[in-house]
């Protein structure tokens, strides 16, 4: 009875010790949310303290240092356009020590975007125009509203692209599929005006 006594009153110590809250010794946060090339630090202190900022890069090289003096918290943008795309770390040192924080910094190429319209004051005419940045094949196929085949061709561009598209005498819904040489592929649909 003693020992199962002395093994409770052991384990009842380990549990209060393990989920007792420490209100004299409370810990600061951060935290990283990427919005394309720029990221927000934010940071929430328990006291006014000095705080010392770096951000590190894969290779373990500081790339940017700074020290914000005297705030208990701040949200702070960072432009990471002309870095190199990669892992990085914030790392905030204050009075209660240092944190780390990790941001993979990565930016997705944006999606080509196309437009279709109906030439102004013709029902058969349809204009197609993509941005671009350099040489591409795009792959332009008109389907009409029964998913009938009524263009299909081959354009060659090396910039931004428009052209316009007779489509003899068709009035109802037509669908523009294109498709880049690297199999992306986009479908606009146009239905009458």
């Amino acid at each position: 009875m003693n020992k199962t006594l002395s093994f409770l009153a052991a384990l009842l110590v380990i549990t209060s010790a393990t989920f007792a809250k420490t209100p004299d010794n409370p810990t600061s946060s951060i935290s990283v949310r990427k919005y394309g090339a720029t990221i927000k630090l934010l940071y929430k202190g328990t006291t006014q303290n000095d705080v010392k900022v770096l951000i590190i890069n894969d290779d373990n090289q500081i790339v940017f240092t700074e020290k914000i003096r005297a705030t208990d918290g701040f949200i702070r943008p960072y432009n990471f356009s002309n870095l190199p795309q990669g892992n990085y770390s914030f790392a905030l040192i204050d009075s209660k020590g240092r944190q780390t924080e990790q941001v993979d910094y990565r930016i997705e190429r944006p999606r080509k975007l196309m437009h279709v319209a109906r030439v102004s004051g013709t029902t058969d005419k349809f204009v197609l125009s993509v941005p671009n940045q350099g040489p591409e094949k795009l792959f332009v196929t008109i389907y009409d509203d029964m998913n009938r085949v009524l263009y299909s061709g081959k354009e060659n561009i090396t910039g931004d692209f428009a052209r316009i598209y007779n489509l003899k005498d068709h009035e109802g819904k037509v669908t523009f599929e294109i498709s880049d040489s690297k199999g992306n592929t986009n479908a606009l649909t146009k239905g009458n005006l």
